[in-house]
């Protein structure tokens, strides 16, 4: 089979593409014929050496961490796919998609009901991660106000539509004018350009000066301090992933001493659903109802074939993408 891989860590240029052999399903595992591929930020995680959950070894690691297809094979223990179900796979060891074939464990694949295609499936899986951060892991707040920073990606996108379709106001930041325009067009109730204004003035200005009552964050970095003063009371601080590294402070200190205010940051995985598979997909079931219904629709930016996966990588890289970028085999 054709597949994208890597034989040391770093930059696109390490995204190597050629033949390699199918693989064989494990006794839990299914094996998935994929016809899309989604690529996004774990992919960069994995393909830079910096993710924690990372089970595979190099060389010849095969990269890549969500697809969707027709399940070819099922190991002996797989209990609910079947060979010819279609399905969505968000496989939480972080590799293995970017490829014409790939294995998963059959609690990391969600079977698609009819009138969801594989060609939906990374709308779908952004859509699982979006709900979770947003009705999961956004509970104990106030609720009425989220601002999500970057959010021109595939994930910010999708809680814009998600938020927006729920009654919740949005304030939303990208890198550029024409990101920031895309936002607004999906939505959003304020955008802005982070690197010409700043956050903490417009957060404020709109929110009437109450802060936002959930703040996504995926740099982490030492700049999260700074996420605390145009947050709510009650509110939280949401990681849901840390490009910049760990924060350079003391976390717990900081939460303490602003304890008036009932604050909090919470770091979030989907890898907490990885032993709750009920619930994951009792989450998947809405997700596929918004999709159905037309209250989110993906927002695709580019679609490349297989053998261009370095070059997806440098888009994602780039940070030019606005939504999701996808690979067909």
């Amino acid at each position: 089979m054709k597949a994208a891989y890597i034989n040391e860590f770093g930059g696109p240029e390490v995204v190597m593409f050629g033949d390699m052999p199918v693989p064989e399903p494990k006794d839990d595992e299914i094996l998935v014929r994929n016809t899309i591929i989604g690529v996004g930020k774990p992919d960069y995680l994995v393909r830079s050496g910096n993710d924690p959950y990372l089970e595979d070894a190099l060389p010849g690691l095969i990269i890549g961490n969500e697809s969707g297809g027709v399940v070819e094979a099922v190991g002996p223990d797989v209990k609910e796919i079947k060979p010819g179900d279609k399905v969505a796979v968000l496989n939480a060891t972080g590799c293995g998609s970017h490829a014409e074939y790939s294995c998963a464990k059959e609690n990391y694949a969600i079977k698609l009901p009819n009138g969801v295609e594989p060609e939906m499936v990374p709308g779908i899986l952004n859509l699982q991660v979006a709900y979770a951060l947003l009705f999961d892991a956004g509970k104990g707040t106030d609720g009425e106000s989220i601002y999500i920073s970057g959010a021109a990606g595939g994930i910010g996108t999708t809680i814009i539509q998600m938020a927006k379709a729920s009654g919740i106001k949005v304030v939303a930041s990208a890198s550029t004018d024409e990101k920031c325009e895309a936002l607004a067009k999906l939505g959003a109730d304020c955008v802005f350009n982070y690197k010409s204004k700043d956050a903490k003035e417009e957060v404020l200005k709109a929110t009437n000066g109450k802060g936002a009552d959930i703040i996504y964050d995926q740099t982490a970095g030492k700049k999260l301090i700074e996420r605390f003063d145009y947050l709510a009371d009650f509110g939280q601080i949401i990681l849901y992933n840390w490009l910049d590294g760990s924060p350079e402070f003391d976390q717990l200190d900081t939460i303490i001493k602003r304890a008036p205010h009932a604050q909090a940051v919470r770091a979030f995985s989907f890898h907490v659903f990885d032993d709750k598979p009920a619930r994951r997909l009792s989450n998947a079931d809405k997700c596929f109802d918004m999709i159905r219904d037309g209250r989110v629709k993906p927002l695709i930016c580019r679609d490349f074939p297989l053998e261009k996966a370095r070059e997806a990588h440098e888009l994602l890289d780039s940070g030019k993408a606005i939504g999701k970028i996808i690979m067909h085999p």
